[in-house]
C-alpha cells in the first residue's frame, strides 16, 4: 500500500478520483483543496509516495506550482505527478513546473480513469510514467540544461533587484517602469537599468527582452523559486 496526497480544489470531484484509487489499488489517499494545507499535510504524513498535483487554483494567490515545490521541498523522495485539464492559460505553469521540478509524469484530467489508474501504478511501480498523449503538445520536449531552481539567485544578485522584484509580485498587471520607481524608491533610470541587467539570465528562463508586464507575471507563476532570494537579500540590506 502506498502513500498518495492529490492536490485540488475540485473537492467533490477529488473525492471521487481518490475513491477510485483507494479502491483499484488499496493505497492511502488524502487530499488538500488549498495550498495552504499542503505544507501541514507533509509534515503529518511522512513517507508520502506521490503527490498529484492540478495546476489551477483560481481562488487562490498561488498555483500548484507552489503545491508541487513546497512538497519537494520538505519532502524530495516523493514523487511528483501533475493532473491537469491541459488547458492553454496554464501552458506555461506546466513548462515551468516540467523544467524545474523532477515531474514524474503529467496526466490529463479528460484521460479515461482506467488509463489515470495505470500511470499512477506505474509511477509507483517505476518512478515515472509516459507524459499523457494529450498534454504531451504543451511539455518542452527537452529540459534546458541551464534552467535549474538555484539558479534564480543569479536573478537577485543584490538588494536593489531584490526591490524590483517585491514591487514586480506585488503590482497590478499592467505596471509601468513609474509606479515601480514610485514603490521601491529607486530613481526611474535604475529600475530600467536593473532590468536591463538581468536580461541574459532571464533569456535562459524563456523570457527574451521581457518588459515589465512579463517579468511581473514571471514573479508571479515562479513565487515559490524566487521570493526565498529576494527576502534573503532584503533582509541582508537592513
Amino acid at each position: 500500500m502506498a502513500s498518495l496526497l492529490i492536490v485540488d480544489d475540485a473537492r467533490a470531484l477529488t473525492e471521487l478520483f481518490a475513491e477510485a484509487i483507494r479502491s483499484s489499488g488499496g493505497h492511502d489517499v488524502r487530499i488538500a483543496s488549498r495550498i495552504a494545507d499542503v505544507p501541514g499535510m507533509v509534515a503529518d504524513h511522512p513517507g508520502l509516495d506521490l503527490a498529484l498535483v492540478d495546476l489551477s487554483f483560481p481562488q487562490e494567490r498561488g498555483s500548484g506550482l507552489d503545491a508541487l515545490a513546497a512538497i519537494h521541498t520538505m519532502s524530495p523522495a516523493t514523487a511528483l505527478a501533475i493532473v491537469t485539464q491541459g488547458d492553454e492559460w496554464v501552458a506555461q505553469l506546466l513548462r515551468d513546473a516540467w523544467e524545474l521540478l523532477p515531474i514524474a509524469t503529467v496526466i490529463s484530467k479528460s484521460a479515461p480513469l482506467a488509463f489515470q489508474l495505470d500511470a499512477i501504478e506505474e509511477v509507483l511501480r517505476t518512478g515515472s510514467s509516459p507524459v499523457d498523449p494529450a498534454i504531451r503538445p504543451l511539455v518542452p520536449a527537452v529540459k534546458p540544461a541551464l534552467r535549474t531552481v538555484a539558479r534564480f539567485a543569479l536573478l537577485v544578485p543584490h538588494a536593489g533587484h531584490a526591490k524590483l522584484w517585491a514591487a514586480l509580485l506585488d503590482a497590478a498587471p499592467g505596471t509601468t517602469y513609474k509606479q515601480i520607481a514610485d514603490a521601491t524608491g529607486l530613481r526611474l533610470n535604475t529600475v530600467k537599468n536593473y532590468r536591463a541587467s538581468l536580461l541574459g539570465e532571464l533569456m535562459l528562463h524563456g523570457l527574451d527582452e521581457p518588459g515589465l508586464e512579463e517579468m511581473r507575471e514571471f514573479a508571479v507563476r515562479c513565487r515559490p523559486f524566487l521570493v526565498p532570494h529576494v527576502t534573503t537579500a532584503l533582509e541582508r540590506a537592513r
